[in-house]
């Protein structure tokens, strides 16, 4: 797309439809890519007043709320929320939103305009972002009932708004408390809103090109992506030390370091991996990386680091289509994203432009652990009848001295394989194996309640140690390998069908 100037950027956003206004709410937006961090908010800041003009679409909202949740600039949290009023019916799910905003901008409250691209008040016209917020509230009306208790704090007191926010607050709490008959009794967000916030991907395409991305830890230490995050589900989030908003980068670490106190305690630290991954790797080196991470309450450990991309982040900004941008090497402007990775290395979870719930995080990462788990166990499940199978077929075809040894190696044609000498001692260990298949069948028979897979299994290993024992025809042998497969793969699918019904 061909470089735009401001004042053709909103000659631009001023002839899109709607629909087509939504992608430029995105930080990766090439249109954003080498300006300044005021431009952006400024352009994106239009876009936003451009959407409210119309009916808010559903698909605005994660950018609204995540200026009112995090936000720290004055003319985006304003263009916020006086864009919010363009939602079709108040929400109850809004109000935490736009209550925390007045705490978070309070203290940056500036005059400024939402008439004029660029946000500059002239004299004493004009508008603040406390003030819009508190419009936002009259709005909600009886919506905003569950934060009253959040509100009162803002009249008296050490927490109290200036003076000349008292009567607009006052009107605030009138319309809140308001007998409504369409009061919202539970504070939720639509749910295609919610699943633009975070969600669980049920369909994973494997990615082998970012396996051999080379990794800098806190410590100086290097390792490959698929080195580090295959093998075990992993909680992967996105931050840089240069970040001079406390609500996103620093506060995103310090939750990292919470939630691996909930892994330790819940016992799977060792299980579950964590990792911080910066946007900056130019500037953020270990040294750096390692004490932003000890003040922050990060703890340590092979399976818990903070990194950096060794070669530059276009790898992990591909891979992960993370929202951020730059001008030259600084960041410009990027969101909150936290991925779970299954023990494959594929994104099995996203929590992304709100700050995320510790717990929350921690459960959608146990469901990937027992998924992966699941995995194994149906490995081991398919790898059963094989591996009894196989242990009977070698007993019952096992030669009986050297010389049928040479011979049987001779008659698979492979050349050379005849002098490997005869071991006698491999047939009492073939047998041993084949016992300590019959155990997991029968522990598998009791659980299920199932005994016949277990007979047929037992027939089967006494019929291949008697055809070995008086030297029954070879027949005999086989017969007994074909029990102990239609055995073993009986059990195998007795114990699934039964764990599905569970």
């Amino acid at each position: 797309m061909v470089e735009l100037t401001e004042e053709q950027f909103c000659e631009h956003v001023d002839q899109l439809p709607g629909a087509q206004l939504i992608p430029l709410l995105h930080e990766n937006h090439e249109l954003y890519a080498q300006r300044g961090t005021s431009t952006v908010v400024r352009m994106r800041g239009w876009v936003m007043l451009t959407l409210a003009r119309t009916t808010l679409p559903d698909a605005a909202l994660p950018f609204l709320l995540e200026d009112l949740d995090t936000g720290v600039d004055p003319y985006l949290v304003a263009a916020a929320a006086s864009s919010l009023r363009s939602y079709p019916t108040p929400n109850a799910a809004f109000a935490p939103f736009v209550v925390r905003a007045i705490t978070n901008i309070r203290y940056r409250d500036e005059r400024l305009s939402l008439e004029t691209y660029g946000g500059f008040a002239i004299g004493t016209k004009g508008t603040t972002p406390v003030r819009e917020l508190l419009a936002t509230l009259t709005w909600l009306g009886p919506h905003a009932r569950t934060i009253i208790p959040e509100i009162e704090p803002l009249r008296t007191g050490p927490t109290a708004l200036v003076k000349k926010y008292q009567s607009t607050l006052e009107e605030a709490l009138n319309s809140i408390r308001a007998d409504s008959e369409e009061t919202a009794e539970c504070c939720r967000l639509p749910d295609s809103v919610s699943d633009l916030f975070s969600w669980m991907r049920g369909t994973r395409s494997a990615s082998s090109s970012i396996d051999s991305t080379v990794l800098e830890d806190q410590d100086g230490h290097t390792i490959t992506f698929g080195e580090y995050f295959r093998g075990r589900p992993s909680i992967v989030v996105f931050f840089y030390t240069r970040c001079d908003n406390p609500l996103k980068c620093s506060l995103t670490i310090t939750k990292l370091a919470r939630i691996q106190k909930l892994l330790e305690t819940k016992g799977l630290a060792d299980q579950i991996s964590t990792a911080g991954l910066t946007y900056d790797p130019g500037f953020d080196l270990p040294e750096r990386l390692f004490n932003y991470g000890r003040h922050r309450g990060i703890r340590f450990a092979p399976q818990h680091r903070l990194l950096r991309t060794a070669d530059g982040l276009d790898s992990l900004r591909k891979h992960f289509q993370l929202g951020v941008n730059f001008i030259e090497s600084i960041v410009n402007r990027h969101r909150i994203e936290l991925y779970i990775l299954d023990a494959k290395g594929q994104t099995a979870g996203y929590f992304g432009r709100i700050q995320w719930n510790e717990r929350d995080v921690v459960e959608r990462a146990i469901e990937v652990l027992k998924e992966s788990e699941g995995d194994n166990r149906s490995r081991l499940r398919v790898g059963a009848p094989v591996f009894g199978t196989a242990v009977a077929l070698g007993l019952a075809l096992f030669p009986k001295c050297p010389f049928c040894w040479a011979a049987y190696l001779s008659l698979f044609g492979i050349a050379g394989l005849e002098t490997i000498p005869y071991s006698p001692w491999l047939q009492p260990v073939l047998a041993i194996l084949l016992l300590s298949n019959l155990a997991s069948i029968w522990f598998r028979a009791r659980t299920t309640g199932r005994m016949l897979p277990f007979y047929l299994v037992t027939f089967g290993a006494l019929t291949i140690i008697a055809s070995k024992v008086f030297s029954a025809p070879a027949a005999t042998s086989l017969v007994g390998v074909f029990l102990t497969l239609l055995g073993s793969i009986w059990s195998t699918f007795t114990r699934t069908l039964l764990n599905r019904r569970a």
